[in-house]
């Protein structure tokens, strides 16, 4: 099995990236079970094989994280899109409130001028939030 490690960088403590794209090779090899007739696997696998063999120069080194990931981090932004982020609704509402905290704070905190449309963006997520909380 391919295992994909940049995947996964933040449950060992390291800076999350978005991952790179997974080869066509590698897609295809997954829905092999050897039941397809007899091949010359060597060959067929020969890329694959050559990764493997080298596979002490395909460390991915990143930097230690440091506390959580920004709402806005590129690779968040990123896992929102191509994933589905609660299991549960009880962690619904618990992202749901932390994503609203963090869209307040990054709004008041000066990042730029306030306009009425910021202030009504505001009303409205607090109101979601407390909504969040009560239910």
């Amino acid at each position: 099995e391919w295992h994909l490690p940049d995947r996964c960088l933040c449950q060992f403590g390291r800076e999350q990236c978005i991952p790179l794209e997974v080869p066509e090779s590698q897609r295809a090899f997954h829905h092999r079970d050897g039941r397809q007739g007899t091949h010359d696997w060597p060959t067929k696998l020969a890329e694959m094989i050559a990764i493997w063999e080298n596979r002490q120069l395909q460390d991915i080194v990143t930097p230690t994280s440091v506390g959580q990931m920004r709402y806005h981090d590129p690779y968040m932004d990123r896992y929102r899109q191509t994933s589905v982020r609660y299991v549960t609704p009880e962690g619904a509402v618990d992202g749901a409130l932390a994503d609203g905290i963090e869209w307040v704070k990054d709004l008041t905190h000066g990042k730029h001028e306030m306009g009425s449309e910021d202030v009504s963006f505001i009303k409205r997520m607090t109101n979601n939030l407390l909504g969040c909380i009560r239910a």
